[in-house]
């Protein structure tokens, strides 16, 4: 399965939710490639140094450069996952043949409409509360997968 996490740079949110949910996805043994990038991001943009020592606080090794969202990525993933509202709304209307796999991470994770915070800017304390965000919904969303999975 084909994960792809979308935000604006992919610089703080997407790559931080890529990497997390690769290493639950691994603990809770669910086979997913796990991509990211920004519909407004130049490519080879590094992650926020806030981003990268969120995330080294819990081991996990942000080594990420950022990718602009292109026709390919939406094609190959499975599941397209955004941060907001906002970013659902600017690739259904580019992208008209993905709509029915784009989903904010939100709504398809807890059932709920909502935006993950952008802590673009933040000191680290931001990108924390947003990472520890990120992780909760993540793990929802690993749960959610696994179920449906079994359906098939």
């Amino acid at each position: 399965m084909k994960i792809l996490f979308v935000c604006t740079g992919n610089t703080c949110r997407s790559p931080m939710a890529q990497a997390l949910f690769a290493s639950i996805a691994d603990e809770k043994g669910l086979e997913v490639t796990v991509k990211s990038a920004g519909i407004f991001a130049s490519d080879e943009g590094k992650a926020s140094p806030q981003a990268i020592e969120a995330l080294f606080e819990k081991s996990i090794p942000l080594n990420h450069s950022s990718s602009k969202l292109t026709e390919d990525l939406l094609r190959e993933a499975h599941y397209v996952f955004t941060m907001t509202m906002q970013h659902k709304q600017l690739i259904a209307e580019q992208y008209a043949h993905a709509k029915g796999k784009v989903f904010t991470l939100k709504e398809f994770a807890t059932g709920t409409e909502g935006d993950v915070s952008d802590p673009f800017g933040g000191s680290l304390s931001v990108y924390q509360e947003t990472r520890d965000e990120l992780e909760a919904l993540l793990y929802q969303l690993a749960e959610k997968l696994k179920k449906d999975h079994h359906h098939r």
